[in-house]
């Protein structure tokens, strides 16, 4: 399983990478849970981003890290629909 990263300011995120190598998704983003993704049998979240060439980007994450993630940006911003003015 790949790491998953977490930032919260994305300004930052692509920093020291080489732009010319970034492929900007145009098309649609796909989320969803593979109930038993992983190999202990907990689940996954897995991505599917449509890229500009018609290939898939598949990546994948576990749920508890995925779910970490959430409660991060959470604790700094808010759920949506929360407090918001």
């Amino acid at each position: 399983m790949i790491a998953l990263h977490i930032f919260m300011d994305a300004e930052g995120m692509l920093k020291g990478r080489d732009p010319s190598k970034i492929i900007e998704a145009e098309k649609d983003i796909s989320i969803g849970v593979l109930p038993a993704g992983m190999q202990s049998g907990l689940p996954s979240v897995s991505f599917g981003i449509d890229l500009p060439d018609g290939r898939t980007l598949f990546a994948e994450t576990s749920y508890a890290l995925f779910m970490a993630a959430a409660k991060a940006f959470a604790a700094r911003y808010g759920w949506p629909g929360e407090n918001q003015a």
